[in-house]
């Protein structure tokens, strides 16, 4: 690994599964606590309000396999010494880190009360992972979204107690869009305490589908079009509901999609705002100009070859790498390798997608 391009990881993610939650949480809840169960695939899932997350089958399948690919988790995403090992080998400062099985659930619960008792203890064990190497590991929190006033206290906790720089959406919270304004009370603590709002879709959450997911029972589906369809969503309702005016200090990141959507996605809403614009009075400004309020970050897959492409439209200042680590498509060992072997970049526009842009997006 290349010392010339040191790496912040914008999206990296941990193991939950493993973690006995009955212990972490209050007398109240444990028999509700999260547990591992086989289910109609075989594999152990996380069984929660009488149902296997994320779906092992069916319309809005959420898991995959058997993968063509070998994808053995890391050990890393269990056991923070691991993690700062691996991250040494590939040249990463620091990783900011997502959640798993847990992290994606929490929010598409039922029950808004185990949501804000599973977030606090979710919560606190990710930041005695980080404890490891504070400096290093950065988590971001997930939260009850079910009930805004439990959100924003327990974000609050997360970032003034546990150091957090980033709190994990789903931005389709059942049905419901970011946009919203029941989120708004979110946004302003968000903006409050200088963190982004991280726009990641989890798939195959009961009542909290991605988009299109429930036409189709084969993960190659879910997982093709599930997560980009979310995002060209979250962003369009960001902006279509004026979200950069009314927050002008919040900053918003979309992540596990790629980059490459970008260019006709823009111009898409560019269009739209010319010809239909008076249908959405809080946009107030060409959607491609919003950009460069430095409030919009989107993340890339290293090897994807429209990343040039992508940059002569939008620019390189708001790209941002992620290794995914280490989910069954993730690239590792050599996560960051084909942005510093992109003949097409220019050295500047690496160092910005590998480093300096997430340090303009998270409190780092």
């Amino acid at each position: 690994m290349s010392a010339k391009f040191p790496a912040v990881d914008a999206d990296g993610h941990l193991e939950e599964v493993h973690i006995n939650w009955k212990e972490r949480v209050s007398e109240k809840y444990r028999d509700m606590a999260p547990k591992q169960r086989p289910a109609s695939d075989s594999h152990l899932r996380l069984m929660l309000e009488g149902k296997p997350w994320p779906k092992p089958s069916g319309p809005g399948v959420g898991i995959g396999g058997p993968y063509r690919k070998s994808h053995p988790r890391r050990e890393g995403m269990k056991d923070s010494k691991a993690r700062l090992i691996d991250m040494d080998s590939e040249g990463i400062e620091v990783a900011v880190l997502f959640g798993g099985g847990l992290g994606g659930t929490i929010p598409a619960l039922e029950d808004a009360a185990l949501a804000t008792e599973l977030a606090r203890a979710r919560n606190t064990w990710v930041a005695e992972y980080c404890s490891e190497n504070p400096a290093r590991l950065k988590g971001t929190a997930v939260l009850p979204q079910q009930d805004t006033a439990a959100a924003v206290a327990e974000l609050t906790r997360t970032v003034t107690e546990l150091g957090f720089v980033g709190v994990s959406l789903l931005p389709n919270l059942r049905g419901r869009h970011i946009g919203d304004p029941y989120f708004f009370p979110l946004y302003e603590e968000a903006e409050r305490l200088n963190i982004p709002i991280c726009v990641h879709m989890f798939l195959g959450r009961y009542g909290s589908e991605a988009t299109g997911t429930m036409r189709v029972d084969k993960f190659f589906y879910s997982h093709l079009f599930g997560h980009t369809f979310e995002q060209m969503i979250a962003l369009a309702v960001v902006l279509g509901e004026g979200l950069l005016d009314r927050f002008p200090k919040l900053r918003f990141v979309f992540l596990e999609s790629g980059a490459g959507w970008l260019p006709y996605w823009f111009y898409r809403l560019d269009e739209h705002y010319e010809v239909l614009g008076n249908q959405v009075p809080e946009l107030k400004t060409m959607p491609s100009k919003l950009l460069q309020r430095g409030q919009l970050y989107f993340s890339c897959e290293a090897d994807e070859t429209e990343i040039p492409r992508v940059i002569e439209t939008i620019g390189d200042d708001w790209i941002v790498f992620a290794s995914d680590y280490s989910h069954f498509d993730s690239r590792f060992p050599g996560a960051s390798q084909p942005i510093i072997e992109n003949r097409r970049l220019s050295d500047s526009s690496k160092r910005k997608i590998l480093n300096d842009n997430a340090r303009r997006l998270y409190p780092l």
